[in-house]
């Protein structure tokens, strides 16, 4: 076998012979069974693999024969079997395997990647496989909300449900129902299994789902994390408004992320410096007096003095250097509220009505709740989001959006405190789920992320730092520190005039 081959043996290379032929004599053709499982590309599982994969339990043919998943087969026998009557278990070969066999083409045509399984091989991996994940969802079918809450103490096999390569296409688990007879007999067979579905959904998404009156939205989805992506996309309570077709990506300039991070630190601190000087000098009566410098200073050719000096522009960085592509261009949530004084408010609706209203500089951003699997399911879900030729990338949107305005345990807490962050996952938790998840808004940006970069620019003391960083960028630990040392003495000063009075020298102070 070559290496990197889909085939594992000699054995596996005369199955897809003989399968091909047969599939190229009969002309077999599949109708209306679109491909729903996909392998996630190794492009995406770069960044943090694990979450992708499952860790205790296989669904489907993607991960079931893996060695260290395998030794949960007889759990997953034995499940089955309890949930089955002695007629069932004892025909269980002619109800369900054989009516899978036929079902060779369907299964495949589900699937993605090329399955390397001879078709009772596969038939027994779906059956198996999809009879144990309908056992499991047979709990959160009828049952009240408050009950349903109790299923989710099996964090870890909840986790490998979710998963993208772990999914069972619902067609599948339909027609296993049917041959079985698990339905109830006053229901309608798919309604009872959409239920089950979406009470799932309702138990684990992290973020509202929509309301669907129509049965046929339902009963249309193609398997679990379609339907919950289905949900969490289509909840919103407002108009959707138009995208811009311009992807936000911050630029760098050669700097690594710890050179990047500490410049950042030190530049805030300068802002911070900045704002403290003025106010003071305003407390002294300075006014005028220290403002009128100031704009002489702007106004000096810093440019040529720069050149004199050697020192290095904000403006001449290395043309050549290729740019890395990081996170959208925002501010994060604490340099919002300190710096141009936004507010965070929660709104009922989702993802689509995260919105910034220049009156009042308010950001209206859906509740999540971020729990113990909550990192696995977003990252699967927008890899499934990614996948899809017809998506509109709302949801990755909406994940690089979260990504690029919490940075820090400072910002989980904020928007902690203003209910918009839920869940068991501490500040530092979320902060880090987070920082850590890659970028994949390639197709479009929220017209928000404009509407906010544009006014936290426009607030003066942004404009400061902004006039500070690019006409001085190399010379900005100078600037902190000298600013610091400014900043002390007229703390100093401001203790001498209160015990002594200086008005002699300032005018009358405020």
């Amino acid at each position: 076998m070559s290496l990197g081959s889909i085939l594992s043996s000699s054995d596996s290379e005369e199955r897809w012979v003989n399968r091909i032929g047969q599939y190229f004599e009969k002309e077999v053709t599949i109708h209306n069974v679109p491909i729903s499982v996909f392998n996630v590309s190794k492009a995406i599982k770069a960044v943090k693999p694990e979450v992708y994969i499952p860790q205790v339990i296989a669904f489907g043919p993607y991960h079931h024969m893996q060695p260290e998943l395998y030794q949960m087969e007889k759990y997953k026998l034995a499940a089955i079997k309890s949930s089955l009557r002695p007629e069932q278990i004892l025909n269980f070969q002619e109800l369900v395997i054989d009516k899978m066999k036929e079902l060779e083409p369907v299964i495949r045509a589900c699937y993605h990647k090329y399955l390397d399984h001879d078709g009772y091989a596969l038939a027994w991996i779906v059956a198996v496989d999809g009879l144990f994940l309908l056992d499991i969802l047979r709990g959160y079918g009828h049952v009240m909300y408050s009950q349903r809450r109790n299923l989710t103490r099996d964090a870890v096999l909840c986790r490998d449900v979710i998963v993208l390569e772990n999914q069972i296409p619902v067609i599948l688990l339909k027609e296993i129902r049917k041959n079985l007879q698990l339905n109830s007999m006053h229901d309608d067979d798919d309604l009872e299994l959409f239920l089950m579905l979406r009470g799932f959904c309702q138990i684990h998404s992290p973020l509202k789902l929509a309301r669907i009156s129509n049965t046929s939205s339902y009963t249309s989805c193609l398997h679990l994390l379609d339907l919950m992506y289905f949900l969490i996309v289509n909840h919103q309570v407002t108009p959707t408004r138009p995208q811009e077709q311009v992807l936000g990506l911050e630029k760098t300039d050669g700097r690594t992320d710890a050179e990047q991070h500490q410049s950042e630190e030190d530049t805030n601190d300068l802002i911070l410096n900045v704002g403290e000087i003025v106010e003071m000098g305003m407390h002294l009566g300075i006014g005028k007096k220290v403002l009128k410098p100031i704009k002489v200073i702007q106004e000096m050719p810093w440019e040529k003095i720069s050149n004199l000096l050697g020192l290095k522009m904000g403006n001449e960085h290395d043309k050549d250097n290729h740019p890395i592509v990081e996170e959208i261009t925002i501010p994060s949530v604490s340099h919002l509220s300190k710096f141009a004084g936004v507010k965070f408010i929660h709104t009922v609706g989702g993802i689509g009505d995260t919105k910034f209203v220049h009156e009042g500089a308010t950001l209206y951003l859906p509740i999540i709740t971020l729990n113990a699997n909550s990192e696995v399911l977003l990252r699967n879900l927008v890899a499934y989001e990614v996948a899809l030729s017809n998506s509109t990338g709302k949801l990755a949107q909406y994940v690089d959006f979260m990504c690029g305005i919490v940075d820090t345990a400072e910002d989980a807490q904020l928007l902690r405190e203003k209910g918009i962050i839920k869940g068991d996952l501490n500040n530092q938790e979320i902060a880090d789920l987070f920082n850590g998840m890659n970028r994949m808004s390639a197709k479009a940006r929220n017209k928000t992320v404009d509407e906010i970069n544009e006014y936290y620019n426009e607030r003066p003391m942004v404009k400061g730092y902004t006039f500070i960083k690019k006409r001085i960028f190399a010379s900005w630990r100078i600037l902190t520190l000298s600013s610091t040392i400014l900043l002390l003495l007229l703390f100093i000063l401001n203790s001498f005039c209160e015990v002594y009075g200086c008005s002699q020298f300032f005018g009358s102070s405020s």
